[in-house]
């Protein structure tokens, strides 16, 4: 136990005296500058990949929605079809077509001048 920490504090002191000539201090930071560069480099690409895959995630997202509006959209035609409503007023609602002795025209004075012309 004692070697080992005797071993320890000699290492520390060879590091120190190591360290404390400038052109080897020179080296450790260029070489951690180095380091810490590879890490930023690599967590870059680990972020541009997740993000390209979230992207690539939405866009499928994006393109089911898109051809759900698209089905929404014909569904809301079928029902909004002119013949559809008539069918089913004329079924359910038992409503039918005025005859012409039936009609009444009501004109808009506010929307004729004083020719009577619109």
């Amino acid at each position: 136990m004692r070697k080992a920490i005797m071993h320890r504090s000699i290492l520390l002191i060879e590091i120190k005296t190591w360290l404390s000539r400038k052109q080897y201090l020179f080296v450790v930071l260029l070489f951690l500058l180095f380091l810490a560069s590879s890490i930023g480099v690599i967590y870059s690409a680990h972020m541009t990949r997740q993000m390209y895959s979230s992207l690539q995630s939405l866009q499928r997202e994006q393109d089911d929605l898109d051809n759900r509006y698209e089905k929404l959209l014909l569904e809301q035609s079928a029902w909004a079809d002119y013949a559809r409503v008539d069918q089913l007023a004329r079924e359910e609602l038992e409503m039918i077509a005025p005859r012409g002795e039936e009609l009444v025209i009501v004109k808009d004075e506010l929307a004729f001048n004083s020719e009577g012309k619109p």
